[in-house]
């Protein structure tokens, strides 16, 4: 089951597992109890539109309309907002991603825009080292979000 990786939606905590080699979305379960081992990621999903960012040995990558790519800081990654719609594009990928605004912005002391929009998360943070060391580590680590599966448990 190594080809399978287990999501988590920052605006609503809904978790899925996405088959790497398949592209079969499972949905799991909401919360943040961990059920496959290994590592853990992000996932966008609206209509026909599924993104999903996550860790491996080797640093981040981008799932994208069934194709992995390596998540580096050379990429021109850009978010264009306005009041309720954003766009966000990868141009060296040909990815961009139209979606409303999130709708969890400000709605509490921990739903600032970069913990429930994930678009906004990646383009605040590809060019940052700690982003870098937060999405390869292999298992066990900790993030803003979640506490992730721990081997020595």
């Amino acid at each position: 089951m190594e080809h399978v990786i287990e999501l988590v939606s920052c605006e609503t905590y809904n978790c899925c597992a996405l088959d790497l080699n398949t592209g079969q979305i499972t949905e799991l379960y909401s919360g943040n109890e961990k059920l496959i081992k290994g590592f853990t990621g992000f996932f966008f999903a609206d209509g026909d539109t599924f993104f999903a960012l996550y860790p491996t040995e080797t640093g981040p990558m981008i799932y994208y309309k069934g194709k992995s790519y390596p998540l580096h800081k050379g990429l021109n990654i850009e978010l264009k907002k306005s009041k309720n719609w954003r766009e966000f594009s990868v141009e060296e990928y040909d990815i961009k991603i139209g979606y409303r605004t999130p709708q969890y912005i400000g709605f509490d002391i921990w739903s600032d825009e970069i913990d429930v929009d994930l678009f906004y998360k990646i383009e605040q943070s590809y060019k940052d080292d700690e982003f870098y060391n937060r999405l390869t580590e292999p298992t066990g680590f900790v993030d803003e979000f979640i506490v992730y599966y721990d081997e020595s448990e």
